[in-house]
């Protein structure tokens, strides 16, 4: 009876779909056998586990840290790739990172930043951080996930008076674990109305409410900030629910350096391509019609390369930091989840579906208007083209010619 037992176990984790593709999924991302483990114990609690135990399945598996099959020819392909779109900005680091991610090719880092000697060998010797001026960096400390989350907006791709093209983007982080958690690509990042109902959509899929928020005074962050006071009061976390707010200027906000690696890594690229459009008078940033359909075409691609990019920083490993940085080093999304194997815990306040639909009425943010012209302009769109989120990145401005040409040639859609 015994042995029977034992064999069924054996068994159920050998046929275990999930946890054969959440551990292919954490040695993707080159986390260590050990963060791993963490993950394991805390997903799937009805087998026993250990390093050696873990060791063994990954083993059964066929789960491997560097894929022996992979050519260099496979990596030259993959990296190329990423050369003619916004990975032409990545470090030899970064790129290692999307290509184990995204291209799914397990290979040493050595390996990636020998074909890229080969392909860009310019462009890697510009990005080495030693011809790079650091500044000195100021003592900074959080006591856990959800103990203070940065939100700030980021302008870079608007252009001149950030007014030029519509393509604001706005972000929150968690200063503890400095894990992005979430990024949105939208018309204007300056309406009250847009930041808070992105940012009560994400009460409202965590269900858990940061005891701080740090902000800058921008007019922006005014409804936001209504709907944290209103929950920390509700709470009564504190007897002025205006001290959970944070402000100060955005250059001492942590998502402004993070910012400078949104730019620096991939924004670039888009604003080349932004500024010939513009130079060559094929956007007319008056023009209403312009504007909707260049952000009908690089809202979803922008939004597309974002998204990639926080998958890629939420899953890479921060190094030590200087001495007066009292935070931890380590990979975001596993200090998140795990902040007690950093001397942390969690600090979030939890919410009720109650609350949140009290504060959805009270804020009044669902009454967010729309900013596409009319329905009609939204279908039309997609008459001439469906799936704007799968274009490449390099035939981004050219995709939004096209629809500029036909967009005008058919007729209006009723």
């Amino acid at each position: 009876m015994m042995l029977e037992q034992v064999a069924n176990f054996v068994q159920s984790w050998k046929s275990d779909n999930q946890l054969k593709e959440d551990l292919k999924l954490y040695v993707k991302q080159n986390l260590k056998r050990s963060e791993i483990l963490d993950y394991m114990i805390r997903d799937f609690k009805s087998y026993a586990w250990s390093l050696s135990t873990l060791d063994r399945r990954m083993r059964h598996f066929e789960i491997y840290y560097v894929d022996s099959h992979v050519t260099k020819s496979d990596i030259e392909k993959a990296v190329d790739k990423e050369l003619l779109g916004p990975g032409c900005l990545l470090g030899y680091r970064a790129m290692h990172r999307k290509v184990r991610c995204t291209y799914n090719l397990k290979v040493p880092r050595h390996l990636v930043y020998k074909v890229m000697q080969d392909l860009d060998p310019n462009g890697l010797a510009h990005r080495n951080v030693q011809h790079k001026k650091k500044r000195d960096k100021h003592p900074f400390v959080s006591d856990g996930p959800f103990w203070v989350v940065s939100l700030d907006g980021h302008d870079k791709l608007c252009g001149y008076q950030n007014y030029t093209f519509p393509l604001g983007i706005y972000g929150c982080m968690d200063t503890f674990s400095r894990k992005i958690m979430f990024l949105f690509v939208t018309q204007s990042n300056s309406s009250p109305l847009v930041i808070g109902k992105k940012y009560l959509e994400f009460l409202c899929e965590t269900l858990l409410l940061p005891v701080h928020l740090r902000l800058d005074r921008g007019t922006e962050t005014g409804k936001m900030a209504s709907i944290h006071s209103y929950l920390i009061q509700h709470i009564g976390y504190y007897t002025d629910a205006t001290d959970s707010i944070l402000y100060g200027p955005s250059n001492t906000n942590k998502m402004e350096r993070w910012w400078r690696d949104l730019h620096e890594r991939f924004e670039k690229f888009f604003k080349v391509q932004l500024q010939s459009l513009l130079v060559e008078k094929k956007y007319n940033r008056e023009s209403p019609a312009d504007r909707s359909l260049l952000f009908y075409v690089y809202g979803p691609i922008i939004t597309r390369e974002c998204s990639i990019f926080v998958d890629s920083w939420n899953s890479h490993r921060i190094r030590a930091q200087k001495a007066e940085i009292q935070l931890p080093c380590g990979v975001p999304n596993h200090m998140f989840s795990f902040p007690e194997k950093y001397g942390a815990s969690k600090k979030g306040l939890s919410l009720t579906e109650d609350d949140l639909k009290d504060v959805a009425g009270m804020s009044g943010v669902l009454e967010c208007p729309d900013y596409w012209p009319t329905n009609d302009f939204v279908k039309k769109c997609k008459n001439i083209l469906s799936h704007p989120e799968d274009i490449e990145s390099c035939d981004a401005s050219s995709a939004y010619l096209f629809l500029r040409e036909r967009f005008q040639e058919l007729p209006d859609v009723h």
